[in-house]
Order: structure tokens, then C-alpha cells, then sequence
């Protein structure tokens, strides 16, 4: 059980890619399990995926877009005495819009993953509690 778990949550970490995270774990399933052979050659695959993309930013494009929308609104911010002026007043709005959007598109994006990791840690609770109570009786 510990060796799925790892291993499904590496295939999450390497799922959304990141700058400053890389994926520096040894894993290792036992040879006597019967489906070790396939989760070493899954695990493998996603290490030299992961090795491909290293010389790349690895940021999401939503996350770029934060970056350079809340980046604009600072200097905005930074740089205007209040009340603001018509052109800083559209400037905002335009930034908060674009802002609104990026978010929107993150939730959207995120709203399935989030569903379908909660539902596979429930099946995964639910066979350790059933296996628990098994060896149990």
C-alpha cells in the first residue's frame, strides 16, 4: 500500500509542473509483487519525462499570466496618488479582468483533478479499511 501511494503521489507532483520542485525520490517497489515491473517502467518514464522539461521554465501558463497581471497591478498601485485617473482607472480594470479570467480558468481546470484525486484517496481508504478489516476477522 505504501509503495501505490508514493508512487500515485509522485505521478501528482509530476503532473503539475513546477520551478522550484523537481522530483529527487528513489522509489523502489519489491519484486515479489506481480505488477512491480509495470510501476518501475510507469515510475521511469515519468522520471525521464521530468528530465526532458528541466531546461524549461516548467511555470503553468495560468501561473505566468498571475505573475505578470498582479506584477502590472503593483507597479499601478506603486506608482499613482489617489484618486485615480480615467486611464488608471480603465488600466485596473483591465488587469482585475484579465486577473478574473486566469482564475476562472484555474478553477475550471483544477475543479476535475481535485474530484478525481479525492475519489481515488477514497477507494484507496476504503480497500486499506476493507483489507484491515479482513485481516482482522
Amino acid at each position: 500500500m505504501n509503495s501505490v501511494l508514493l508512487f500515485v503521489l509522485l505521478a501528482l507532483v509530476a503532473a503539475i509542473p513546477c520551478q522550484d520542485r523537481g522530483l529527487n525520490i528513489q522509489f523502489s517497489v519489491p519484486r515479489q509483487f506481480s505488477w512491480s515491473s509495470s510501476v518501475t517502467s510507469l515510475y521511469e518514464r515519468i522520471m525521464e519525462e521530468s528530465r526532458k522539461c528541466k531546461n524549461s521554465n516548467g511555470l503553468l501558463k495560468e501561473i505566468n499570466r498571475i505573475k505578470r497581471v498582479t506584477q502590472r497591478m503593483t507597479d499601478l498601485v506603486d506608482s499613482v496618488h489617489f484618486p485615480l485617473t480615467g486611464d488608471q482607472k480603465v488600466e485596473a480594470e483591465v488587469n482585475l479582468n484579465e486577473l478574473t479570467l486566469v482564475c476562472e480558468a484555474l478553477i475550471e481546470g483544477l475543479d476535475p483533478l481535485e474530484r478525481q484525486v479525492k475519489e481515488a484517496f477514497q477507494k484507496i481508504m476504503t480497500c486499506r479499511i476493507e483489507m484491515l478489516d479482513l485481516l482482522g476477522t
